[in-house]
């Protein structure tokens, strides 16, 4: 449906949501293939050296949580968008039904 040039492709929302979940669970395997590599060379790393890694992982991993908490405020902005956007496409093809 397009008004005044804005439109909204309802299957857009959903691709862009899967989009969005796609590429965060992709930075999260890379770091835990990081993680699992730094693991295997613990024995071979200095302790400071191998103690901020794991400080590091762990801000890391913070950030990754707050992009998955981010991502599904954002999926549900969207779908309550999406949802409205369809609601209201549907009421004002209904009143011009009423006008026939």
């Amino acid at each position: 449906m397009s008004i005044n040039g804005f439109s909204v492709t309802y299957a857009y929302v959903n691709e862009a949501t899967d989009e969005l979940r796609a590429q965060t669970k992709n930075v999260e395997n890379q770091l835990e293939q990081l993680n699992t590599t730094m693991q295997s060379l613990q024995s071979q790393l200095e302790g400071a050296m191998f103690t901020e890694y794991q400080n590091k992982y762990r801000s890391w991993q913070s950030n990754v949580a707050d992009m998955n908490t981010l991502l599904l405020k954002a999926e549900m902005a969207l779908k309550q968008i999406s949802h409205e956007y369809s609601s209201t496409d549907s009421r004002e093809a209904m009143n011009w039904q009423a006008l026939l």
